[in-house]
């Protein structure tokens, strides 16, 4: 009776599903890898469905979507940067979502995405880039 909100971390379906059998508050926030090379579509549309926030970390896959010639071009069309693109789109996914860094200059880079849009052509360029790549870890292996 202590608990009256609870937020978990890489919880896959199968983990959702199990907690509910264990337990009678359901998570308001799972919070998990996503970026162009892991966006686990079914997981969001599950957690949506039931009123979980789906928070996605890593959104520029530790800096490998920085180099790809994708979302480079997409950079130059727009006129932002490689991680200004990726972190859009996680948000115009309907994704929070959680850019992360050490140094002050990329902080604000990272929060001056809310003054552009990306076309629906292009978000479906980057939707597409799904590949199931892990930058972080797997949680399917629990």
């Amino acid at each position: 009776g202590l608990c009256k909100s609870i937020g978990v971390s890489n919880f896959l379906i199968h983990h959702l599903e199990q907690l509910k059998e264990d337990c009678v508050i359901t998570p308001h926030v799972n919070q998990v890898e996503y970026h162009p090379f892991q966006r686990p579509q079914e997981l969001v549309d599950y957690c949506k469905s039931r009123d979980i926030v789906f928070e996605g970390y890593c959104p520029l896959a530790k800096g490998e979507a920085l180099t790809h010639p994708t979302i480079i071009q997409l950079a130059k069309k727009y006129g932002r940067t490689p991680a200004q693109i990726c972190i859009r789109w996680s948000i115009q996914n309907g994704i929070v979502t959680i850019p992360k860094s050490t140094k002050a200059e990329r902080i604000q880079e990272n929060c001056k995405v809310f003054d552009f849009t990306i076309a629906e052509d292009d978000v479906k360029i980057l939707n597409g880039m799904h590949d199931g790549r892990h930058v972080s870890w797997d949680p399917s292996l629990i």
